[in-house]
């Protein structure tokens, strides 16, 4: 991948999401890692689908 395309990715990137970094400890880490490979998920997915599941709100409130 070209300097280019990657600096272009970057900027979109960083228009578009936020970080959101956590500290956990390992066996949470673990626990999560393992349900996200048994259901084929990313851990961004898994974030997404457990605030989805457990804190749900509308989208015209943001």
């Amino acid at each position: 991948m070209g300097a280019t395309s990657t600096a272009s990715k970057n900027k979109y990137n960083k228009k578009a999401y936020e970080n959101f970094n956590v500290r956990i400890k390992p066996e949470l880490f673990a626990r999560i890692d393992a349900y996200c490979k048994e259901n084929n998920l990313s851990r961004s997915q898994f974030l997404q689908k457990s605030i989805d599941t457990f804190a749900p709100f509308h989208k015209e409130d943001i």
